[in-house]
């Protein structure tokens, strides 16, 4: 490649944004992008080894990823039975990819990108597959997968996957972080000559896990932070040795106890039918049904404030000592929650006579009955490396159930959806498609609106002769539509646009709090345009985008300093408050998306994003225990956690046996508070690894998860929503998270 090939690359590369690749033929797929699709690397996260991770397209995103599985939704919302713990991407998926925006809007009603997954299901000829991981951690890993014909086309498939992960910072309350069982095995029938097949399959998963990426760190003030105190964050241990969680019933008012492996356990059976049959002339119809019941019981506690213990503020230690110090306070909700849901769909794909169009047909039918007691209770401990527990006012918690979700509920979901990709000509090419979606929910809650009883207080539960269940009945029509173009100017380079909308009404789990949840549509539009290049060396698109968000959920922590004595609180103590609101979003950015091939086996992926997320129509207020109400408005302010730049770099080298690959991705300053007065310096995530193939058989990895061993520190100061000044901010002691300490992974693949 001469010189001003490379630097016209180069130049692009940096300089040009995402969007879809060219496509001047129809094909076989209704994904319209082959760069969207493929190179979000979305299983390689940095803060979580078993989680997919978030692409955000400039609006804040759940913290999970949705995930399909065999042509539906692996869970029915990330509450209650997170999706990511009954799936993994491993041997007993045939393929697993991205789902872009586009196909999210049709096949799940929201815009983001998902996860798309295929289960492993027998073939021709006997195969079977064995990964074995490990870390320097301690975590090992083992999935394996056999599948076998048995004649006359039927066929069977059995897998496993076991983790066993002590975590980094290794906890002395349990000796597994993470431990995860899934079971999987699969009958199938193929005829007809291949153009039939169908399977039925079942998975069993157990799954324990214990989130705990948290840490203190001196937030200076300027975007760094510093050590605190010797604390290392991502391997010391900032949690108390107890291993027993001590809540307050929410429904009985009994106290109640649980062993901490046992409250961060979910157990799921889950039963999926796939068939697929191809006619001669090219229609294909897909028939998918899903039976998936769980329960899950979670009790992961999230940091607050760190404030200052002093003689007579109620802070001792188990054996009575009275405590002097810097105190961590923690929020645990323990759920104990269920899903049960059957899901099942019937999609119709074919072309026109002249191959020039391609629609698809699809009808859905979703059933869910879910609900959660969710008791929550503060509780304190020393804010050092492997701290003790505090107790106030000689209690190990406090404030119990001032916040709790409750309800048992049923979810009917309708929707049917129509698409057509059609090759207007050599140059033109468009795609449209509508989803139109009737969901109705009806059940039992402990909503305060009409029932004063139900006003969240410490000591709350429901049945102490006050507080009365609430019902609740709601239905809505929620409308989805997307439309995209491509034109040619010149074999390899033209110009795109595709606009997407969404709309969405309340969940079912936005049911379980306080108040009624607004009856108001939540309503995402995104449109993006710009240019596409692909040729031999390079496919590269540029766009511009625009996406807003209105009626935006949230529940929010808020902190307040206590002017009189509150329940267990007293004047000058910090209260923090979870409360629900509202608010619209909007975002304008300016996305590149570029792989270039400059010679054989040697690829380089180029992303970069600029954009700037803003929060709109963002104000209300709260009253606390101590009878003060305080104002928030944050309009016009900059999103929390959203970077204004992102950029990607990702080269690979194959030589012969080996692969030799690295992943940088840059983060710029994020703000802390929504008055944007605190923010955190930009940081990198960094991967890189070696793949060796020894021969058909056996093949080798190595890779380094955050080869800079940045923290990668996070988090918010509640008490710092409503601070424009950032002086008594600068040297704060604080507690947030982190992402994954500099980490070694080996694995070894057999194929036989």
């Amino acid at each position: 490649m001469n010189l001003s090939r490379a630097l016209l690359t180069t130049l692009l590369s940096v300089f040009l944004t995402t969007g879809l690749s060219a496509q001047e033929t129809v094909k076989d797929s209704l994904r319209t992008s082959s760069s969207e699709g493929s190179n979000r690397n979305m299983l390689m996260n940095a803060a979580s080894a078993s989680q997919p991770r978030q692409i955000s397209l400039g609006l804040p995103t759940d913290k999970w990823s949705t995930i399909f599985e065999d042509g539906l939704p692996v869970s029915h919302y990330m509450l209650q039975l997170y999706p990511y713990k009954s799936w993994h991407n491993g041997v007993s998926h045939e393929s697993a990819g991205t789902m872009t925006p586009q196909d999210m809007v049709l096949k799940y009603g929201t815009i983001a990108y998902g996860v798309d997954s295929k289960s492993k299901l027998a073939g021709d000829s006997f195969e079977g597959k064995v990964n074995y991981t490990l870390n320097h951690f301690g975590r090992q890993a083992i999935d394996a997968n056999i599948s076998t014909p048995l004649g006359n086309g039927w066929g069977i498939s059995v897998g496993s996957y076991q983790n066993f992960d002590p975590g980094s910072n290794h906890l002395d309350m349990t000796s597994l972080q993470d431990r995860v069982q899934f079971y999987k095995g699969s009958l199938s029938k193929t005829w007809n000559e291949g153009r039939g097949k169908a399977g039925l399959i079942y998975q069993y998963s157990r799954y324990k896990g214990i989130i705990e990426n948290f840490g203190p760190f001196i937030f200076v003030g300027d975007g760094s932070v510093k050590e605190y105190d010797g604390f290392k964050l991502g391997t010391d241990q900032y949690l108390p040795a107890n291993n027993i969680v001590t809540y307050l019933d929410m429904v009985t008012g009994k106290m109640e106890e649980q062993p901490i492996d046992e409250a961060n356990t979910d157990k799921i059976h889950n039963v999926n039918f796939v068939l697929d049959y191809q006619w001669d002339n090219g229609m294909k119809l897909s028939v998918h049904s899903k039976y998936k019941r769980g329960h899950s019981y979670r009790s992961n506690s999230t940091v607050m404030g760190v404030s200052e213990a002093v003689l007579g503020s109620g802070y001792t230690y188990e054996d009575g000592r009275e405590y002097q110090g810097r105190v961590q306070a923690r929020r645990m909700l323990h759920f104990d929650a269920f899903d049960h849901f059957w899901m099942t769909n019937a999609e119709l794909t074919g072309f026109s006579k002249d191959r020039r169009h391609k629609w698809r047909a699809e009808l859905d039918y979703w059933l869910n009955h879910g609900g959660t007691n969710t008791s929550m209770y503060m509780f304190a401990h020393e804010a050092k490396k492997d701290p003790k527990l505090l107790l106030l006012n000689g209690s190990k918690g406090y404030n119990y159930n001032t916040y709790i979700e409750f309800y048992n509920a049923h979810e009917h979901k309708v929707f049917g959806l129509l698409s057509d990709e059609w090759n207007v000509s050599d140059r033109l090419w468009l795609y449209a498609g509508v989803r139109l979606e009737y969901i109705k929910e009806h059940g039992n809650a402990a909503h305060a609106d009409n029932e004063p009883g139900n006003k969240r207080h410490a000591g709350f539960y429901l049945n102490d002769g006050v507080a009365k269940q609430t019902k609740f009945d709601d239905g809505h029509i929620n409308p989805s539509y997307i439309l995209s173009g491509r034109l040619a100017l010149l074999p390899g380079f033209g110009l795109q646009a595709e606009y997407s909308s969404a709309t969405n009404h309340s969940q079912l789990f936005h049911y379980g709090t306080a108040y009624y949840p607004t009856t108001d549509p939540s309503t995402v539009h995104y449109l993006r345009g710009g240019i596409y290049w692909k040729n031999s060396w390079i496919d590269l698109t540029s766009q511009l985008a625009h996406i807003t968000m209105s009626n935006s959920q949230e529940r929010p922590n808020f902190e307040h300093v206590l002017v009189r004595d509150a329940g267990d609180l007293k004047a000058g103590m910090r209260e923090t408050v979870t409360t629900q609101i509202a608010y619209d979003l909007a975002t304008l950015g300016w996305v590149t998306d570029a792989v270039v091939t400059p010679m054989k086996g040697f690829n380089v992926h180029v992303m970069l994003t600029l954009r700037n997320p803003k929060y709109k129509n963002f104000s209300f207020s709260h009253t606390f225990s101590d009878g003060v109400t305080e104002e928030y408005d944050f309009s016009d302010k900059n999103i929390t956690a959203l970077s204004k730049v992102e950029l990607e770099i990702e080269p690979s080298y194959t030589f012969g046996d080996w692969r030799i690959w690295a992943s940088a991705r840059y983060f710029s300053k994020q703000y802390i508070n929504k008055t944007n007065s605190l923010y955190f310096n930009g940081r990198w995530e960094t991967f890189g690894g070696v793949d060796y193939k020894l021969n058909s058989h056996v093949s080798f990895s190595a890779s380094v998860v955050n080869i800079l061993n940045q923290k990668g520190a996070s988090g918010s100061i509640a008490s710092a929503d409503l601070v424009t000044d950032p002086t008594p901010y600068k040297n704060y002691v604080m507690a947030g998270t982190f992402i994954r300490p500099f980490t070694v992974e080996l694995t070894t693949k057999l194929s036989f």
